[in-house]
């Protein structure tokens, strides 16, 4: 996509991070109705793993537009 329009990076990322989301809210959706409380780590670790690919998606994300020429 940097390649292509430089300014369409930051919507594409938008728009893939959004999409990921409701494919992982449609996933998990069983698991957050359950109450129990040996279902409580695997929300924790859902949510633990989505921050982490998120905060390194978005630093790339900011490099390729800083890199912008």
């Amino acid at each position: 996509m940097k390649e292509k329009n430089i300014d369409s990076v930051g919507q594409t990322f938008l728009l893939v991070t959004s999409i990921k989301m409701a494919v992982g809210y449609i996933l998990l959706h069983p698991i957050l109705q359950n109450t129990s409380k040996l279902i409580t780590p695997e929300k924790a670790n859902f949510f633990l793993i989505f921050a982490v690919f998120l905060t390194i998606e978005t630093l790339v994300t900011i490099r390729m537009l800083n890199k912008k020429q």
